[in-house]
């Protein structure tokens, strides 16, 4: 299991290169997909916080690999084995205590994620 370095969570987390390469630098474009993510990744991880409370590991499993997707596009590379262990262990149908920890680093991580994305969107205005 990885364990998250909180000395590499002082700088930004989200890197666009990706995002903006893939959508050719059209800002229009760039713009709404961070909006859309700034409203889905709250949704998920409310549905997956609730999802852990119930021991619901098949929905765990799922946010879990979906989440992935969304955070790849942003560059937010430091959640990518984090999302990784708490969909096999979700798989497993083990460890709720140690998918709950994981949850934790992921919510914070998520919500650095959500500040930089709103204030990166403002320039895309």
């Amino acid at each position: 299991m990885h364990q998250l370095n909180m000395n590499k969570n002082t700088g930004d987390v989200c890197n666009l290169t990706y995002l903006t390469e893939i959508m050719s630098g059209k800002k229009t474009l760039i713009k709404e997909i961070m909006d859309r993510f700034l409203i889905q990744i709250p949704e998920e991880l409310a549905s997956l916080k609730d999802s852990i409370a119930q021991e619901k590991f098949a929905s765990i499993q799922s946010y879990a690999h979906t989440m992935k997707s969304s955070v790849s596009i942003m560059g937010i590379t430091i959640l990518t084995p984090i999302l990784k262990d708490m969909e096999e262990l979700a798989k497993a149908g083990t460890d709720i205590q140690k998918i709950s920890e994981l949850n934790n680093q992921l919510t914070v991580i998520c919500n650095k994620a959500i500040s930089e994305i709103k204030e990166e969107s403002q320039s895309y205005l």
